[in-house]
């Protein structure tokens, strides 16, 4: 089992529903995912130390699957930006 390890430095499990999810979020066919998905399970034990790969990486190899399954779809994702989340007001 794969891990991955994210941009705060946490740690967590590879869950291929994530990147399905993702995909298809922005705007990819259910299958257009899955396909995405594979493609990236197959490159993991290429690029994974100890198990262990980057979400950054994870993202860059999303993206590139992503523009030749659906150009339109990839830059649907990448021009997404997760919302940063500022601590409270004290």
């Amino acid at each position: 089992m794969f891990k991955v390890q994210k941009k705060d430095g946490t740690i967590e499990d590879f869950d291929r529903s994530k990147i399905v999810n993702g995909v298809v979020k922005a705007g990819c066919t259910p299958e257009e995912a899955e396909r995405v998905a594979a493609e990236i399970e197959v490159w993991l034990p290429t690029v994974a130390v100890d198990g262990v790969v980057q979400s950054t990486d994870l993202r860059t190899k999303g993206l590139e699957v992503m523009r030749v399954v659906n150009p339109t779809c990839a830059a649907t994702y990448e021009s997404y930006q997760k919302p940063v989340e500022t601590p409270p007001a004290q």
